[in-house]
């Protein structure tokens, strides 16, 4: 009976319809061909009078001729920004929370076969950049009794050659109007000819320097000093376990540490001066670090690192004077929406310190995961840390992301207790602080469905008051919202106790783990942003409204009880702007810190200047500029998001005047590429007012492996260091009240000058000295694409913005060659980077 069905179903066999049996719905996982095009991003007609609309359709095959299927099907797959039109009766697709969608036949269909059939659709938001489309749809039945199986044609590869994703499932970009959002969008096709065009060629065959910059650097003399027979540290003042860290780099890199090597002399004495300060003075066959606190003489051994050329071990021969431009240098990572091995943190802990960071953000959960184990809580990392496709959702999250239905894979996972407090220690071990950050209220859906699966675990046990203590459903609550995620679950009840039972036991928690780790916990990051249109119909909130004196708003109230829960903890409250603009600054604790992450080119500036002028700790976080989860460039091969920015270079990062934001618009443009006009004259600083930090940010909805991860990183990274620890001459000193604009002209041919050369100096030291380091230490930074033209005569120019890569050429058989400028037919351009053999994305010289 069996092989009966199944001939029906696949091979057309003339039969009644049969409900799919597990064969089937294997047979369709390996067999069912899906494909995915982004028609038109910006059509001139949108359905049911929308002004805005991005156009798709997915397609539907199989190889073999008159194969058909019955309508038991469903297939489940993640699209970013719902559907709300479907053309056509073949097939219809329901939105069920978050990304997730469902197709399931229609009327018209009538059967797979090897000609496609495609559906049609519409979103009202943009998906534009080709990481924004996910893989692993599922198949199933529609009764869900089935085993569900992957569709193996929407799971992602790897190329062979340059190591980065492929998408064989989705259809080529090739088109402005897959590239562009609207009619208004003037987005850049990034090609070799347009990279030609607005990169600048490296000038520098080598530099001498560090990176960061240290604040002064004298050279002594022009020989180098050789230190490959090792050195030999020579401590006062400071113990070995706090410059150890510093000290196995220069191991790592080659510089042994042994008692007959070259006598290095580090001396720590404290002054009044809190913030590290240190001299470093290599001279011939001598070399002595004097500094006032511990972490300053692991930042000077840091920088004997950082002057090391690993080819031959030699370092030049110089006097260094330093500080940090902040005290807040920070580099959040988000490990919540897709996981991050422990080993990627570790590594990532090194890579800070090397250029002298010192702040940790972990934001460790959110909507699709909880990444921190918790006593007493289990479900929130047996449930909570995984997603798989199990649509009631105990034994695992909704398959958010395109995640699949593999618990194994690399997206979900979490830290243990003693992941935690390794992390904790070997941050501390790299003078770092870890921030820890369980988003709340919005973004907590993870901890949500948890909490759920427990009460259910716990009802079912007959123990409905231990179920009911951590549930953070109101039961009563009726009220229908969508986050700006597309969930509509996702956001913690404020108004009643439960939930700040929950949050007091699991601060507790991890207060607990600090303790254990000898680490302090000093700042706490509640996240509190992006929570949209919940508690309307909450009896507790409409009863919470009615009672609170003075009340002003339910997210407000939620920030100022939990800012007062973690002062009486001794811990500092952090959190991202936008919540924090719903607070009364009366009632909440002296110090705070600020995360100002508006886009400048919407007025970010006033948002940052206004908590600053308010006595609290703003930490830079301008996402056009320092979200890393962004595209190097505007070019759809290049993996990122692209609400705040199309394109962030790493000279975008070096270019950055932290402590005049509103400047910006002289020389940057907004996420259409259009000229804006930043207006200071309402939103100044007040005089005497500065910033506290600046963070890098390292958002994952796109990040699905740690490969990605570090692909976005670096070498962003070491530009986000340059510019949290050196104020460069060339930056343009704030003036409050200026208007500017790109004919404003404050930023003048001089500065202009002054800032290439910085750049020319930082891009040297870079390429020929820090990205052999990451090489060894084997990160997959991004290899920089080559910017070309072709010049009169049929000669071809080319280069990488970043030196010290090896060009090859691609012509017309299909092999690459060694680029010279003579070489006739050449169809594509692509980096080598000589130490590592890696390959860069390849530009065809065919297209924009």
């Amino acid at each position: 009976m069996k092989f009966n069905r199944l001939m029906a179903l696949l091979f057309g066999v003339s039969s009644p319809l049969y409900a799919l049996d597990q064969t089937a719905v294997n047979w369709l996982g390996q067999n069912l061909d899906v494909k995915y095009t982004l028609l038109d991003s910006k059509p001139s007609t949108c359905p049911k009078a929308q002004q805005k609309c991005y156009y798709s359709a997915l397609s539907f095959s199989v190889a073999k001729e008159n194969t058909k299927a019955n309508n038991d099907f469903a297939i489940f797959f993640s699209q970013l920004m719902p559907i709300y039109h479907v053309e056509g009766d073949n097939f219809a697709i329901t939105h069920i929370n978050g990304d997730i969608h469902k197709i399931t036949p229609a009327a018209g269909f009538s059967g797979f076969s090897s000609t496609p059939t495609t559906v049609r659709f519409y979103t009202k938001d943009s998906q534009v950049t080709r990481s924004e489309f996910m893989p692993n749809y599922v198949v199933t039945d529609a009764q869900l009794k089935l085993t569900p199986q992957v569709i193996k044609s929407t799971q992602t590869q790897r190329d062979n050659d340059t190591g980065l994703e492929l998408q064989p499932y989705l259809a080529p970009f090739d088109t402005l109007n897959q590239l562009q959002t609207s009619s208004k969008d003037d987005t850049p096709w990034m090609g070799s000819e347009y990279l030609y065009q607005h990169q600048v060629k490296p000038t520098l065959d080598a530099a001498i320097g560090l990176i960061p910059k240290p604040k002064q650097l004298t050279m002594l003399s022009d020989r180098r000093l050789n230190l490959a027979a090792g050195i030999n540290l020579q401590l006062s003042g400071v113990s070995a376990d706090a410059i150890a860290m510093a000290q196995q780099r220069l191991n790592t890199l080659g510089v042994k540490s042994t008692k007959d090597g070259l006598v290095v002399n580090v001396a720590v004495k404290p002054n009044q001066q809190s913030s590290p300060h240190y001299q470093l003075t290599v001279a011939e066959n001598n070399i002595s670090i004097q500094a006032n606190n511990s972490a300053a003489a692991f930042y000077a051994l840091q920088s004997l690192a950082g002057l090391l050329d690993i080819n031959d071990l030699s370092i030049p021969m110089v006097d260094i004077i330093d500080t940090p431009r902040y005290d807040f240098r920070g580099l959040h990572v988000d490990v919540a929406r897709n996981f991050r091995s422990k080993a990627f943190i570790l590594q990532t802990i090194e890579q800070m310190a090397a250029y002298k960071l010192n702040k940790l953000h972990l934001h460790l959960a959110d909507d699709e995961g909880w990444r921190l184990a918790i006593d007493g809580l289990d479900e929130l990392t047996s449930v909570g840390a995984y997603r798989c496709f199990d649509l009631t959702e105990t034994r695992c999250l909704l398959p958010q992301l395109g995640a699949g239905n593999d618990k194994n894979a690399q997206v979900n996972g979490f830290y243990s207790a003693e992941d935690y407090i390794e992390i904790l220690r070997y941050a501390k071990a790299h003078h770092i602080e870890v921030l820890p950050s369980l988003d709340m209220p919005g973004h907590s859906r993870a901890a949500i469905i948890a909490m759920e699966a427990r009460y259910k675990k716990l009802m079912a046990q007959g123990k409905p008051e231990d179920a009911q203590q951590y549930r953070l459903v109101e039961a009563a609550d009726k009220t229908r919202y969508s986050s700006i995620q597309h969930y509509n679950d996702n956001t913690l009840n404020v108004c009643i106790s439960n939930t700040y039972t929950f949050i007091d036991k699991v601060l507790s928690e991890v207060k607990v783990l600090h303790d254990r780790a000898g680490v302090p916990l000093n700042t706490y990051h509640i996240g509190a942003d992006e929570t949209a249109g919940a508690w309307l119909e909450s009896p507790a909130c409409k009863k919470l409204r009615s009672s609170v004196k003075d009340f002003t708003n339910f997210n407000g109230y939620f920030i100022e009880r939990i800012a007062k829960l973690l002062d009486k903890k001794g811990i500092q409250v952090a959190g991202w702007s936008d919540g924090l603009g719903d607070v009364r600054a009366a009632n909440m604790p002296a110090n705070v810190q600020s995360n100002a992450w508006a886009t400048l080119s919407e007025n970010g500036h006033a948002v940052a200047h206004r908590f600053a002028n308010q006595g609290w700790q703003v930490v830079l976080s301008s996402p056009d500029v320092t979200y890393f989860d962004f595209p190097y460039q505007s070019h759809p091969e290049e993996r990122g998001n692209h609400w705040a920015s199309r394109a962030i270079e790493s000279k975008k990062m070096f270019e950055f005047m932290p402590d005049n934001l509103p400047a910006h618009a002289e020389f940057w443009k907004n996420t259409n590429h259009h000229a804006y006009i930043a207006n200071d004259s309402d939103s100044s600083l007040n005089k005497g007012v500065k910033f506290a930090g600046l963070q890098g940010h390292l958002w994952s909805e796109m990040l699905r492996s740690d490969a990605q991860a570090e692909y976005m990183l670096y070498p962003r990274l070491l530009a986000l260091a340059e510019r949290a620890w050196h104020h460069a001459e060339w930056e343009l000193p704030y003036q409050a009240g200026r208007i500017y604009s790109q004919s404003s002209g404050y930023f003048t041919a001089k500065l202009k000058a002054q800032r290439e050369a910085d750049w020319q100096r930082f891009v040297a030291i870079l390429g020929y000295q820090e990205l052999p380091k990451l090489a060894q230490a084997g990160i997959e930074f991004r290899i920089p694409v080559v910017a070309a033209k072709q010049q009169s005569g049929a000669k071809l120019d080319a280069f990488t913005a970043i030196p010290g890569f090896v060009i090859e050429a691609q012509l017309e058989n299909g092999n690459w060659v060694p680029f010279n400028a003579s070489l006739n037919q050449v169809q594509a351009l692509r980096a080598v980077h000589p130490s590592s053999g890696r390959k860069g994305r390849a530009l065809s010289l065919k297209n924009k």
